[in-house]
């Protein structure tokens, strides 16, 4: 009989012992039974602690070209519509992956920066990616290849479209990819990526253009326009500030264009690195404060495209090269047809 009772006192026992450690660990995770992690989206766990690094740099490839940083500029991305700034999500994917088989090391922004400042170097065959304006594709369809390829990028947001465009994104969607560990963001102007009047027949960029007051008959002074594009500038910073928790050195130029006098209100606001449409690659002992991009965008331009164009780029880039003054593309400069005299036209998005 005493035996019989063993077996039922030693399972009782042990069974105890489970209650035990299973209070006690209950009681360290709050009394919470821990979950399975989500595998089908890696972007459903993008909290702080489990953000992504990009990959490591990889020195054993071919060596196309040493000391230079390419940037390459995209814009949208989506599967039905095709613009000049538009590509599939399947030829994005297919020029990350070309990018990361054929020996490319993509880098961030920031290291792009402190390799022109000097005080870095960079591994061979490297290149920046980067996005403009801000479209809801840069989430969708671009994201999840940085994630996959662990490839960082560099996105312009304008500010007035967050929140406010079913086109663009939304602010949980650019703190989502910030947490991610991959995604940095800069500023395309608040509400300035637009053209305006600059005499009675003639549009221009908002961001440095004088706009023309057909009442009054004159354009804006000096003085206005600073305070315009200085003001345009601090409400970026500021929702920077609040959206994702700090402001944002980087700054690409809409349309590429750009003058001393726009530097000048960038760099009060808090800006200090401007990416130009200007074609080319970067290297030591150039303006660290202007950034070279290429064209990587468009639906003619192929992975293998993609390529040849990085190579010819930075091998036609033999050292370091000035920027000019001032650049206003000459494509920005826009008639004013007779019926929109009385209100401000816009230049097309870029």
């Amino acid at each position: 009989m005493k035996a019989a009772l063993k077996i039922p006192l030693g399972l009782l026992v042990l069974l105890g012992v489970g209650i035990g450690v299973t209070v006690y660990s209950g009681h360290l995770l709050g009394n919470k039974v821990p979950k399975p992690m989500p595998v089908a989206r890696a972007k459903e766990t993008t909290a702080p602690s489990l953000a992504l690094s990009p990959a490591p740099p990889r020195f054993d490839v071919p060596v196309y070209y040493r000391d230079k940083v390419v940037a390459l500029m995209f814009h949208n991305i989506d599967p039905t519509y095709q613009g000049r700034g538009t590509i599939t999500p399947e030829t994005f994917e297919a020029d990350v992956k070309a990018l990361v088989e054929k020996g490319y090391n993509v880098i961030t922004a920031e290291q792009l920066v402190s390799f022109l400042e000097g005080k870095t170097q960079v591994p061979p065959n490297a290149v920046v990616i980067t996005f403009d304006d801000g479209y809801k594709g840069t989430y969708l369809y671009a994201f999840p290849v940085l994630e996959k390829y662990r490839v960082p990028a560099t996105v312009f947001l304008i500010g007035s479209f967050i929140n406010h465009h079913p086109n663009f994104l939304t602010w949980e969607e650019v703190r989502e990819m910030a947490r991610s560990g991959l995604v940095t963001f800069g500023g395309h102007t608040y509400d300035l990526h637009k053209g305006v009047p600059i005499d009675p027949h003639t549009t221009s960029p908002a961001t440095v253009a004088r706009i023309y007051d057909f009442q009054m008959g004159k354009s804006e002074t000096a003085e206005a326009y600073h305070a315009r594009v200085l003001e345009d500038s601090l409400k970026e910073q500021e929702l920077f500030r609040q959206e994702i928790g700090k402001t944002s050195p980087f700054f690409a130029y809409p349309y590429g264009a750009y003058t001393p006098e726009l530097d000048r209100a960038l760099k009060e606001a808090g800006y200090s690195y401007f990416f130009t449409t200007l074609h080319g690659a970067n290297c030591y002992g150039q303006d660290p404060h202007h950034i070279f991009r290429i064209n990587a965008g468009a639906p003619w331009i192929t992975p293998e495209k993609l390529l040849q164009e990085i190579r010819a780029a930075a091998l036609g880039t033999s050292g370091p090269r000035k920027f000019p003054p001032n650049y206003i593309p000459k494509w920005t400069q826009k008639p004013i047809k007779s019926s929109q005299s009385h209100r401000q036209p816009k230049v097309r998005r870029g």
